[in-house]
């Protein structure tokens, strides 16, 4: 029989529902007054996490205390701050630079001067554009610095007398190489010209007079005249030479390239007399036999009285050569035997310039090392397959054989076995594999797995024949330069998406010039002068010419009158004391002593794969401590993402495996900055780890941003005419600021504690831990570290002698001014205070924060466990009691409805008794 459904009953006309519903309620209050209990608990599980972050932030602000570099900070002031900025590191020391700047860095940038009306339309070349990274070529000048075993050039000013009389006092205070001597002397506005002689510097009269000597004297007490080779020059001559330099190790000539070097290292023939006729007739014969560099060829050109001149191309690997006489015949550069050619420069046009060829200076030898190829990029540490053309086979596996060398690794090749033979290339730029086999198939080269260092090194493929020696044979002849294959059917734009399909060294643009045309620009991937460039072409000429060369930021500087040093960085930015020792690391490294001992924020680290799945680790209450535990951290997050200690064992680095569209990032959370001081916090970028290019964020074991320097770091923005001064000292403001921080975050806590332990006796109310056993320990813990004296951490023994007290209500404050005197009179004793190991105020206050708060057994979070406990225990009672509650309400309201169905039956059988008739039975 199915339920009645109304709440009424319908004999009886009771109100069922509301009577059960008053039944149930005080069947319940058992159930009820667990459920308040509960809520009670809930709230105070809150405010207990409310007060573990309040402790965890007393705590970390302490542990900042605890750094030494904090009380060793400094602050520096630039006199020109809009030409040179400046910043600090905990290493930095008070004292006073004088900085000149010598020059800005540079990205090479390389424009065509040929213009075009379309990028889509077919240029009909024919020929091919490579790009090389731009070591070892032509215009080398020797570094001053280098010279004199080491001792340089002692930077000062010289006075040169021309033969007429005239005089030029040269400041050659900001000369840095060779080549800037010589120009400075130069453009003196006086008749003579530098050159080099050999490993002599010498001056040419050119004044046509005899009226006075040849003279060089030096102005002050500088040796900048003798240690050039050039003092006590005085001669009734047209031509004076200096004394012999000593050039540095591995340097074969003051300036330019030696002849030996060039042709891959195989030098260049004997060279002999060069003849050269000019547009207007006028023609000379050169003399070269005594030539031994690059550079005494320019100037026996440009010194052979024609309308001439000589210089390197724009790509700094050969000459070029001009005819400025403004005739209308042929321009022509030849000569009897081979000297022209050998030169590049063999010519007859009508143009008057003649671009010479690639002379090929060697850039790899067997000892160069496969780390060092393709511009620093390397090889990768991978392997490959070669099949000679017989059919026979073998491998090289890079790491597996430890081969570090070029000349390690051709030895490999030849001890195959195989019908091949490995050796250095013609051009000196690479390897070349020459089949001898004589089968019937190719030599083929091919990488194996994941590894590219077959292709890097240009020789992966299939054999095609090559000229080697004179002689057509079958070879794959690798490179270091960046090749492109230009046909006739190629655009601009289509030589550009070519250019860009491997930007190894640079990266290329269409450009739009003022008049409409378009024009090719490439530009070098790396700053600096690591970034210059040598672009050639065959078969065509776009003329390429360098709208900026790269070039490193160079400074001069003086710290306290002493000796003036130079100083070089590709990005412009200068550590004064060029930085402190890596620092190595391993997986058992404790995180605390990172960062040269000042460790890191033990703070909280969100990071977000390139899919955009994200997690975050804390430091703190994960228990972190060691650089292998975060590493395994990370590892475990689930996400994608791969963590290990880096390359050069000084850091953490975290790889991206998610392969999404986005980047993965690394970030601090909250007020910590764990990931800021493990140098791996940003937006990750593409680094070259063991040969691969993978999307990555390496930290360096010491934080990345530039403040952390241990030094003065300068950062050249501009040039200068007069030199920049540069003041560092003491700044007692970060200390106090950090202080600030402490008694702030300190402050913060016991306002919680008050807010959560109250009693107002007027209204009657109280706190959720009034009288709470958590509560009165944290206070004493607190009031008893910060009232009580501090021993075994230098001469201070409390907090007043720093300038810290507590105040009438039990909050902390700070006496700025009494600090920063205790750091003025007694740096090393405050420095003691707060940063003593274990005995010190930061280990201590940390020590009690971790009793108080830790992971593990600590007051507040066990209380919490307990009460999750508490919590889900009385759940489950509650639960049961639900259930119990349910069927006895179920139980009344069908008593209820049988009690009204009862009735109603009752009711049903009066009125049918109702209709009984006396029945009358006649008489």
């Amino acid at each position: 029989m199915g339920r009645i459904q109304s709440s009424i009953g319908l004999v009886t006309g009771t109100d069922i529902m509301g009577t059960v519903d008053q039944l149930m309620a005080i069947n319940g209050r058992s159930r009820d007054r667990l459920v308040a209990q509960n809520e009670t608990q809930s709230l105070e599980r809150q405010s207990l996490a409310e007060l573990t972050a309040s402790v965890i932030g007393v705590q970390l602000s302490g542990d900042r205390l605890s750094s030494t570099a904090l009380f060793r900070s400094k602050k520096a002031e630039s006199s020109l701050p809009e030409a040179l900025s400046v910043t600090t590191g905990s290493a930095a020391s008070s004292g006073t630079h004088q900085v000149r700047t010598i020059q800005t860095a540079a990205t090479h940038d390389v424009r065509s001067l040929q213009r075009f009306t379309s990028a889509e339309t077919a240029l009909g070349f024919v020929g091919k554009i490579e790009i090389r990274p731009g070591e070892k070529l032509l215009d080398e000048s020797v570094a001053l610095a280098k010279l004199n075993g080491g001792r340089g050039v002692e930077p000062g000013s010289v006075r040169i007398t021309d033969r007429s009389g005239a005089t030029a006092e040269i400041d050659l205070s900001k000369v840095q190489t060779m080549d800037d001597v010589l120009a400075a002397i130069n453009d003196a506005g006086i008749a003579v010209r530098a050159t080099t002689a050999g490993n002599r510097i010498e001056l040419t009269d050119e004044s046509g007079s005899t009226l006075s000597n040849l003279k060089v004297e030096q102005l002050g007490d500088a040796e900048t005249a003798a240690d050039l080779g050039l003092w006590g020059i005085d001669e009734a001559a047209d031509t004076a030479t200096g004394i012999e330099l000593e050039l540095p190790d591995g340097v074969h000539s003051l300036r330019g390239a030696a002849l030996s070097e060039l042709k891959g290292g195989n030098g260049l023939a004997a060279l002999t007399q060069l003849e050269i006729t000019l547009s207007d007739g006028s023609a000379t014969s050169i003399d070269l036999s005594a030539a031994t560099t690059t550079s005494e060829i320019i100037d026996a050109i440009n010194g052979s009285g024609l309308k001439v001149t000589a210089r390197l191309n724009d790509a700094r690997n050969g000459f070029q050569i001009r005819d400025v006489s403004g005739g209308s015949g042929n321009f022509s550069i030849s000569s009897l035997d081979d000297t022209a050619s050998s030169l590049g420069i063999e010519a007859s046009s009508t143009d008057d310039i003649v671009i010479g060829a690639n002379l090929n200076r060697q850039t790899v030898t067997l000892d160069s090392k496969l780390s060092e190829l393709n511009g620093g990029l390397g090889v990768g540490e991978g392997s490959f397959t070669i099949t000679d053309s017989s059919g026979g086979v073998g491998a090289v596996n890079i790491k597996a054989e430890g081969i570090k060398t070029v000349g390690e690794l051709v030895n490999a090749i030849n001890d195959l076995g195989l019908g091949l033979t490995a050796s250095l290339n013609e051009n000196g730029d690479g390897i070349a594999i020459v089949d001898t086999a004589g089968g019937s198939e190719s030599l083929t080269i091919k990488d194996t797995g994941s590894g590219q260092t077959a292709a890097k090194l240009g020789i992966a493929g299939v054999a095609s024949d090559q000229d080697v020696g004179g002689a057509v044979v079958s070879a794959l002849i690798g490179t270091q330069a960046d090749v492109i294959q230009v046909n006739a059917d190629d655009s601009l734009d289509s030589i550009l998406q070519k250019l860009s399909s491997d930007p190894r060294y640079a990266k290329a643009s269409i450009q739009t010039n003022e008049d409409g045309t378009v024009s090719l620009n490439v530009k070098s991937t790396q700053g600096g002068e690591a970034g210059k460039l040598a672009i050639n072409t065959s078969g065509f000429n776009l003329d390429f010419r360098s709208e900026t060369r790269g070039q490193d930021a160079v400074i001069a500087v003086t710290t306290d009158g002493g000796i003036e040093r130079f100083l070089s960085a590709a990005d412009g930015v200068f550590d004064l004391s060029q930085g402190a020792q890596s620092q190595s690391i391993t997986s058992s490294t404790p995180l605390a002593e990172l960062n040269q001992g000042r460790g890191i924020s033990l703070g909280s680290i969100k990071i977000t794969d390139s899919a955009e799945v994200a997690s975050a680790i804390n430091l703190q209450v994960e228990g972190i401590t060691t650089v292998g535990g975060l590493v395994n951290a990370i590892n475990a997050l689930g996400i994608g993402v791969s963590a290990a200690i880096n390359q050069d064992g000084t850091g953490i680095q975290v790889i991206d495996t998610a392969g999404g569209d986005k980047k993965l990032t690394i970030e601090d959370v909250g007020n910590g900055k764990s990931a800021s001081d493990l140098g791996i916090a940003g937006e990750a970028t593409q680094k070259t780890i063991d040969g691969t290019s993978v999307s990555a964020l390496v930290g360096p074991g010491a934080s990345s941003g530039e403040t952390d320097s241990t030094g003065v770091v300068l950062t050249i923005k501009t040039m200068s005419d007069s030199p920049i001064t540069v003041t560092v000292s003491d700044n007692p403001e970060a200390a106090t600021k950090a202080v600030e921080t402490f008694v702030s975050q300190y402050n913060k806590l016991m306002d919680k504690l008050d807010q959560l332990s109250f009693y107002d006796a007027d209204e009657g109310e109280l706190g959720l831990l009034f009288g709470s056993t958590e509560v009165s320990r944290i206070r004493n813990g607190y009031s008893h570290l910060l009232s009580g004296r501090i021993t075994q951490a230098g001469d201070f023994k409390s907090l007043g002698q720093v300038g810290i007290r507590i105040n009438t209500e039990g909050r902390l404050e700070l006496d700025s001014e009494k600090m920063t005197k205790a750091l003025a009179d007694d740096p090393s004793s405050v420095e003691s205070f707060f940063t003593t190991a274990d005995t010190g105020l930061a280990d201590r206050l940390s020590t009690l924060a971790d009793r108080i708060a830790g992971p593990e057994n600590s007051l507040l979070i066990s209380r919490s466990n307990t009460l999750d406990t508490q919590i889900n225990q009385t759940n489950q009672r509650v639960e049961q009691m639900n259930e119990r509650l349910e069927k006895e309400r179920e139980r009344l309201l069908n008593q209820f409805y049988a009690t009204e169905q009862a009735l109603a039956k009752i009711q049903g059988n009066t009125s049918y008794i109702d209709q009984i008739q006396r029945i009358s039975i006649p008489t």
